[in-house]
């Protein structure tokens, strides 16, 4: 007699799999549902146009240059200009070349603050993009 009683206590141990299963697809489920895919963007690159519009587009298109010489003087693309008259031909200079990029080419001995006054007036004519050159100098052979 205990031996029916045992055989029936563990025939009836084995568990039902079957909503363990149920919850895990209705699980499965909630999370494919409500999953967001983020749409990753990688770099915009500015391709250029092909063939004669390419050159075109390059001929039409200068950049500005801006030369600062080492006693604070301005020249807009080799014209020497006053620094009164800095905006003005700034801004011509970037109409006539259909661009607002500017570079200024300053001469090492250059006053920072004949630099920086070419900076706050390019910017305030509209320009978009600047840059600075400067010329290496040659070094000795003991250096």
């Amino acid at each position: 007699m205990k031996k029916k009683m045992r055989e029936q206590l563990l025939g009836e141990a084995d568990m039902d799999m079957t909503p363990m299963t149920d919850c895990i697809f209705l699980l499965l489920i909630f999370f494919m549902v409500t999953t967001t895919f983020i749409d990753v963007r990688g770099l915009v690159v500015d391709l250029p146009a092909p063939g004669e519009q390419q050159e075109e587009q390059q001929q039409k298109k200068k950049d500005v240059n801006v030369t600062i010489s080492a006693d604070g003087s301005y020249s807009v693309a080799g014209s020497p200009v006053t620094a009164e008259a800095l905006a003005s031909a700034l801004k011509g200079a970037m109409d006539t070349n259909n661009n607002r990029n500017v570079i200024f080419q300053g001469d090492p001995q250059a006053p920072h603050a004949a630099v920086v006054y070419a900076m706050d007036v390019a910017k305030g004519q509209g320009a978009e993009q600047m840059a600075f050159a400067v010329e290496q100098q040659a070094s000795g052979a003991g250096n």
